[in-house]
């Protein structure tokens, strides 16, 4: 369960007939949404427009389960901008009816927000606000271009000129924050219409969210009064939404127009989950188990697994001495060869020197050629012929050559 403190204040102001801001707080398959919609367009109905946005918000957030909860910021509000297009195509008095929109979704601890147009979103946390939206406005694109300053801008005649809204047929995709934000203890934030923040500046609402003499209702209100001593030009709606240091339990948000204090509610006690507990002595015992079993098969390794490896590094090394050996024995076997052709030569010539007849000797006439030797002219080991002129051919030139 999320725990977090919700209050909200919403007012007309005091320049205008119609509160045209709608907001709303709830839960969802998505987590918890936070959403403050300022609509525009006077006596084209803007207060329809905010109060579609946040209808069509609210039925498709509850009704669906997005991937994320970027995704359902993002299709939520483009479902928001087309039922407004399609309304104000039904009814000629709505025509060119629209409204801003910042939304938070609450899940898992972590906060996700999104804008479209120029309502904002503050996190104050450690004595320091921070706006985490970014207005899409004339004035902002003035900043952005080095030509005004941020206080400048605050003060631009031209402030209220925004550049994207729903209800806009081009309407840009709402701008995600593109990393969630954990909440630190004791940590706000803030969603507000510009009817507040165009109002007063960031130093007064940080003071005035930072008051914990005030409960959260209280700084909701008083957020909205100061708002409003300073000339209450503009709707003012804020929703606060608080982080305790001590913890509270979840708790509803308000309807449009109420202001709801939370500050008191009572804290529940989680049952304490012993499961994580038992789980982890497992894991213990699992571990020691496991490690003495490795252990134990560990010692049997250089029986069956070393033996294994060592044979398979020597395959190759076999091989080769193999390969090494074939060619070995069919150089010696020409040696051989050759030895026992100069043999028989040098027999010839001894006997025809010394006038006698050697019972195996051939003339000089007869003697077969070096270049014509077969297998039948030099006998094998075994005493029988053999014929090597296969193995011959593999070598340079044949045997009988030098």
């Amino acid at each position: 369960m999320e725990n977090f403190v919700l209050a909200n204040c919403t007012d007309t102001g005091k320049a205008r007939n119609v509160n045209e801001d709608s907001m709303a707080t709830f839960d969802s398959p998505n987590g918890r949404v936070l959403t403050v919609c300022d609509g525009m367009g006077g006596q084209n109905a803007g207060d329809v427009a905010s109060q579609l946005a946040v209808t069509v918000i609210h039925d498709i957030l509850s009704d669906n389960a997005f991937a994320t909860p970027e995704e359902a910021i993002t299709r939520s509000i483009i479902a928001a901008n087309q039922a407004i297009l399609r309304r104000a195509s039904q009814d000629v008095n709505l025509s060119g009816m629209g409204a801003t929109c910042v939304m938070i979704i609450i899940k898992e601890g972590k906060v996700y927000y999104g804008s479209v147009g120029d309502s904002r979103i503050y996190y104050i946390s450690g004595g320091m606000i921070r706006q985490i939206t970014k207005d899409q406005s004339y004035v902002q694109t003035l900043v952005d271009a080095g030509e005004i300053t941020q206080e400048a801008a605050e003060h631009h005649q031209d402030k209220n000129q925004i550049t994207n809204a729903l209800g806009l047929e081009g309407m840009m995709p709402p701008v995600i924050g593109q990393i969630p934000i954990t909440p630190e203890p004791g940590s706000i934030f803030l969603l507000c219409s510009d009817g507040l923040s165009g109002m007063i500046n960031n130093n007064t609402i940080l003071s005035t969210v930072m008051n914990h003499n005030l409960s959260l209702s209280d700084r909701a209100v008083q957020l909205v009064n100061l708002a409003n001593a300073a000339g209450g030009l503009d709707n003012i709606t804020v929703q606060l939404v608080e982080f305790p240091e001590g913890g509270y339990s979840q708790v509803a948000g308000g309807n449009r127009g109420n202001i709801h204090d939370y500050s008191n509610a009572s804290s529940v006690k989680k049952r304490k989950n012993r499961m994580p507990i038992y789980a982890s002595i497992l894991c213990v015992f699992a571990l020691i188990i496991g490690g003495g079993l490795y252990w134990y098969l560990s010692k049997e390794v250089p029986t069956t697994v070393v033996p294994k490896s060592s044979t398979t590094v020597k395959e190759k090394p076999a091989e080769q001495k193999n390969q090494k050996k074939t060619i070995i024995i069919k150089e010696k076997t020409i040696v051989e060869k050759e030895q026992e052709e100069k043999g028989l030569a040098e027999r010839e010539i001894s006997a025809v020197e010394k006038g006698k007849s050697h019972p195996k000797s051939k003339s000089k006439k007869d003697f077969p050629s070096p270049n014509k030797v077969t297998g039948k002219d030099i006998p094998g080991r075994d005493g029988q012929g053999t014929d090597y002129s296969g193995i011959m051919k593999k070598f340079e030139g044949e045997p009988g050559e030098k």
